[in-house]
């Protein structure tokens, strides 16, 4: 391993805020600092609007030779600036790569974002005959269709497929955050072999940073008024794909003392505040908060007493919510509003660490709450339930472990006489103790 070079490629690295880059970062760390010969190509920072300074174009980050390209960003105040940055990013990013040598052996890893990213670099993998690993955070050109940018069978929808295809079968590995994720993918391919790549590791939270905290000993909770009421916390990003609104509306269809925090920014904000404003609960049941510092996140993940985890309907196997990891860390209950079969909701459900509630389900939500409110040691048990859940199997060592032995295993250093990925799904899924991202 030590004549291989793995090249990580992510939009989002340290010290960008972005769950991608937090993931990504912990990821060429851990992988270093395992024996892994790690360099990671990113950009500038930019995920919350441009807050960072500009970072040097070549540093060494606790082990890991991190380059920056310098592409033009916009601020992400929209999906159009978005859009602009994601087709720069992989442009420009896709020609360096393309003439960047190294004294070692490649092999490239990278990530699934931007959606059009993968085709570029499986573009650049095959000119520059390098092997290469995918990580599937979400699956496009499904995740496209469900938000309405094009048809299901429409042209767009079947060519970007058919390249996707060929993504996915000349990789060495693909990995995967769930096993719902993993049926969406293997109907590209079912074959004996290609299953054998596709492995499921899930994201993570970092276990010593975020730790179960009493609200009598949170300031933050002090500070909002928190200690002495029963509260939903729903922190993340507010994108078009995150039903929150359901968990507004439930709320604001109980009719006993329940008040919801949301934490966040997105393109759904607004549109989650117009629906508070015309239910009348935002600002005394409802309330909203912008995203916290970093340092303020475990008393902010820890303020209230039952974690929100909300996925738009139909986008269930097309990505797997990273707050599910943060919910579980937290050592409270999750309410996860999405349907019975996806993976946040099976992984929640099948170790009692919470309740699932489909979207749109007002009065389930509603139901869910009183249960809770009646049965307050339901809310210690499942709690405990989560966080040694979480310890099980979501840890940052657990996942970096796992993509270690990925990549250890790797097939172009094998000679084909070994093949990566579980051949046992339930191994890295629902086998006990946990459902084996985001």
């Amino acid at each position: 391993m030590a004549d291989t070079e793995y090249v990580l490629v992510a939009q989002y690295f340290h010290p960008d805020t972005a769950a991608t880059g937090q993931l990504m970062t912990d990821l060429a760390v851990g992988l270093d600092d395992r024996g892994l010969d790690m360099t990671v190509y990113t950009t500038q920072p930019n995920y919350h609007s441009g807050d960072f300074e500009s970072q040097p174009r070549r540093e060494m980050y606790e082990g890991v030779d991190v380059r920056r390209i310098r592409a033009p960003q916009f601020k992400q105040t929209s999906l159009l600036r978005r859009a602009f940055n994601w087709t720069i990013f992989t442009i420009w990013m896709s020609l360096v790569l393309l003439v960047s040598r190294s004294e070692n052996e490649r092999e490239v890893v990278f990530v699934s974002n931007p959606p059009f990213f993968p085709l570029a670099m499986w573009l650049v993998c095959r000119l520059r005959w390098l092997p290469y690993t995918y990580i599937v955070h979400d699956l496009w050109p499904e995740k496209g269709v469900e938000f309405g940018f094009w048809k299901e069978g429409g042209v767009i929808d079947r060519v970007w497929s058919a390249f996707h295809k060929r993504v996915f079968r000349d990789a060495n590995a693909v990995i995967t955050l769930g096993l719902r994720m993993r049926e969406e993918i293997l109907d590209y391919d079912s074959s004996e072999d290609f299953a054998e790549r596709v492995c499921v590791i899930h994201n993570w939270a970092d276990e010593e940073f975020i730790q179960p905290m009493a609200k009598a000993d949170n300031w933050f909770s002090k500070k909002h008024g928190l200690v002495d009421g029963f509260t939903l916390l729903y922190s993340g990003n507010l994108g078009l794909f995150h039903d929150v609104e359901t968990a507004i509306r439930g709320v604001a269809t109980f009719d006993k003392d329940m008040n919801l925090l949301i934490i966040g920014e997105g393109d759904a904000r607004d549109q989650l505040k117009d629906v508070a404003d015309s239910l009348n609960v935002r600002g005394n049941r409802v309330q909203f908060l912008p995203y916290q510092p970093r340092e303020d996140l475990p008393y902010s993940l820890t303020c209230a007493d039952i974690s929100v985890v909300a996925v738009g309907e139909g986008f269930e196997g097309t990505c797997v919510s990273s707050k599910l990891y943060t919910a579980l860390a937290t050592g409270q209950p999750v309410l996860v509003i999405a349907s019975a079969d996806s993976d946040e909701a099976t992984i929640v459900t099948e170790h009692d660490a919470g309740k699932q509630v489909a979207q749109g389900d007002y009065e389930g939500i509603a139901i869910t709450l009183e249960e809770w409110l009646k049965n307050p040691e339901s809310i210690e048990r499942q709690g405990k339930n989560a966080r040694n859940l979480f310890e099980e199997r979501f840890t940052k060592d657990h996942a970096v472990d796992e993509y270690f032995r990925v990549l250890e295993n790797n097939p172009s250093k094998l000679d084909g006489k070994e093949s990566v990925g579980e051949k046992n799904p339930a191994r890295a899924g629902t086998s006990s103790p946990g459902e084996g991202p985001a």
